[in-house]
């Protein structure tokens, strides 16, 4: 994707969803139905944390948490929560299993090969930790092809007008409909696929947690 214009979300579309509050809490225990003392003291990554709600999240219920995203901008935003996040691209991950849980969420199905990313990310669990991702499911991008397929044609303008009338009419922020539209890549899966995923990499208790899109985790073994 373009990154000047991943970043223009980052700098100009605001939204109730990416706020700072206690109803990011909520919101992270739902995704991953993990009980608040989880993560009590754990080491936690945040790969791809974007703003770093999540990252506030995990912060505010103990752990310490190391927060990496592409966007120099999300970095810059997420600096206000955690002022060690990074810039980094997940490809670059090297194998490193020293983190109680790893959160990858809306992340892979914006690469060119999710897969391979997969296997970065899950190198960062230690034994018995846990991975969290999420990615998109076939049965919900029906409503994202028409935008996608036109997206590149259009002006900044343009863009934020077609993200305007999909918030008119199916709700949402326009923050989050440019987030759908503006990747080069838009993978989707059904959690089938997925949950091999896991188990290709050593992962147990593989549990899908939610599933319009699809968020799943699971435990590292302790051997491979």
């Amino acid at each position: 994707m373009e990154e000047r214009e991943f970043d223009y979300q980052w700098n100009n579309l605001k939204c109730a969803d990416l706020e700072y509050t206690q109803e990011r809490i909520r919101e992270l225990l739902s995704l991953t139905k993990l009980k608040r003392s989880f993560f009590m003291s754990k080491t936690c990554l945040d790969a791809g944390c974007g703003n770093g709600r999540y990252t506030l999240a995990m912060l505010q219920l103990g752990a310490s948490v190391e927060s990496i995203d592409i966007s120099p901008e999300a970095i810059e935003a997420c600096k206000q929560v955690n002022p060690k996040a990074r810039v980094f691209d997940v490809m670059n991950l090297q194998p490193d299993p020293r983190f109680d849980f790893v959160f990858c969420w809306g992340v892979l199905h914006h690469l060119k090969d999710p897969r391979a990313a997969f296997t970065k990310v899950a190198s960062q669990v230690k034994p018995h930790g846990i991975l969290h991702i999420m990615v998109y499911h076939k049965k919900t991008q029906k409503t994202y092809e028409y935008g996608r397929q036109i997206w590149r044609t259009l002006t900044v303008e343009e863009k934020l007008n077609l993200c305007r009338e999909m918030v008119r009419k199916y709700g949402g922020h326009v923050h989050g409909w440019w987030d759908a539209y503006n990747p080069q890549y838009n993978w989707s899966y059904i959690p089938g696929e997925i949950k091999r995923w896991f188990e290709e990499e050593g992962f147990k208790r593989v549990k899908l947690t939610k599933k319009y899109n699809i968020n799943m985790r699971g435990e590292k073994s302790e051997h491979m």
